[in-house]
C-alpha cells in the first residue's frame, strides 16, 4: 500500500474520498469499554461518522488504563501506518488526559487531540504561575485557543496548544462543562472539527453491543472472549465495507431508512446497511417459495417488484 500500486482505481478513489473528509489525516480514536467483567482497551480508525476496529487489548484490572498500556497500544497501531503519505492523528477522551502522553506523541511526530479534565494545570509562559483550566471562568457559547501552553508543575511539558470550547445552550439544555483539548494542531476550528470525529468509536461500541452483535450478552471465559471479539471485529469491518459499497451503487434505499430531505445526512450507518442487506439476501433465499406466490397475486405492483429484484441482483454482486 506504500506506493499505491496495489490499489485499483475504485479503491484509490475511495481512499482519496476518505482522506479528504479528515483534512488528510488517518484519525485513530482510542477508548476503553466494559463488557460485563471484560475490560477492553481498543483503537479504531474513523470511517465517516463511525469507526472500524484496528487493535484491542484486554486489561487485567478494572478502571482506567495506564500510561504504559496506552503507549503500548498506540505503538501497535502505528505499525499499520508506516507510510508518511498517511499521517496519523490520535483522539482520546478524558481517560487519556496525561500531558506526558501528549509529550510522547509529539516526540514521535504524531498529531493528537486529547481531552483534558478541568483540573489540568497550565501556563502560557515559562515565567507565569500555573493555573487550573477550570478556574478561567468560561461560560456557554465561549471558546478560546491558547498557544503556546506548558503543563504539569513538575515537568513544564510543552510548548503545546490548548483548545477550549463550550457549546451554547439551547432551550436550557447543553453540556455541563466545556471541552478542554490539548493538541499540537495549529487552529481552534481544526482541533474541534477533528475531535468531534471521536464520536465514531462510541457509535462502533454501540453497534458491537445493543445495536448489532449484542456482545454484552456473551457468557464466555477470557480466552474465548478474545477469540469472539476478534471474530466480531472482522465481521463488523466486512459488514461496514459491504454497506459502503451498497451506498456506492445506490441500492441502500432498499436496506436503509431513507432521509426525508435530500440535504439530510444518512439515517442508517454503513454497518446497518450492510447488515440489513445481508439479512434481505438470506431471507429471500429462505422464504422464496412463500414470497413468489404472494408477489404473483399483486400483478399491478410488478414494476415495483422488478425494481426490488434488480436491486437484489446488484446486492448479490457486491455481497
Amino acid at each position: 500500500m506504500e506506493g499505491g500500486t496495489a490499489l485499483n482505481r475504485q479503491q484509490r478513489r475511495h481512499l482519496k474520498h476518505l482522506k479528504s473528509k479528515h483534512h488528510g489525516f488517518w484519525i485513530v480514536a482510542i477508548d476503553r469499554t466494559q463488557w460485563q467483567q471484560h475490560n477492553v482497551f481498543m483503537a479504531s480508525v474513523i470511517w465517516g461518522t463511525h469507526a472500524l476496529p484496528l487493535y484491542f487489548e484486554q486489561i487485567d484490572h478494572r478502571g482506567n488504563s495506564s500510561l504504559v498500556g496506552q503507549k503500548r497500544l498506540i505503538k501497535q497501531v502505528l505499525r499499520l501506518f508506516k507510510s508518511k503519505k498517511y499521517p496519523v492523528l490520535i483522539l482520546g477522551d478524558r481517560e487519556f488526559h496525561s500531558p506526558k502522553l501528549a509529550d510522547w506523541l509529539t516526540s514521535r511526530g504524531i498529531s493528537f487531540c486529547l481531552r483534558q479534565r478541568k483540573s489540568l494545570h497550565f501556563k502560557t509562559t515559562l515565567e507565569a504561575d500555573y493555573e487550573t483550566v477550570g478556574s478561567q471562568g468560561f461560560q456557554p457559547g465561549q471558546s478560546r485557543f491558547y498557544t503556546p501552553v506548558f503543563c504539569n508543575k513538575e515537568d513544564d511539558i510543552g510548548p503545546l496548544n490548548l483548545a477550549v470550547y463550550w457549546k451554547r445552550r439551547y432551550r436550557g439544555k447543553g453540556p455541563k462543562e466545556p471541552w478542554y483539548i490539548l493538541t499540537n494542531l495549529p487552529q481552534l476550528k481544526l482541533a474541534l472539527t477533528l475531535y468531534r470525529a471521536r464520536w465514531g468509536i462510541e457509535q462502533m461500541f454501540k453497534d458491537l453491543k445493543t445495536s448489532g452483535y449484542h456482545l454484552e450478552h456473551t457468557r464466555v471465559n477470557d480466552r474465548r472472549f478474545e477469540a469472539l471479539l476478534l471474530l466480531v471485529m472482522v465481521a463488523y469491518t466486512m459488514t461496514t465495507l459491504a454497506g459502503y459499497r451498497l451506498r456506492d451503487i445506490q441500492v441502500d434505499g432498499y436496506a436503509a431508512r431513507i432521509p426525508e430531505h435530500l440535504d439530510e445526512p444518512p439515517r442508517t450507518s454503513d454497518f446497518q446497511v450492510g447488515l440489513y442487506g445481508s439479512a434481505w439476501l438470506f431471507s429471500m433465499v429462505l422464504w422464496a417459495d412463500f414470497v413468489l406466490p404472494l408477489i404473483a397475486l399483486k400483478r399491478h405492483k410488478r414494476l415495483y417488484f422488478k425494481r426490488g429484484f434488480d436491486a437484489l441482483d446488484l446486492m448479490k454482486q457486491e455481497l
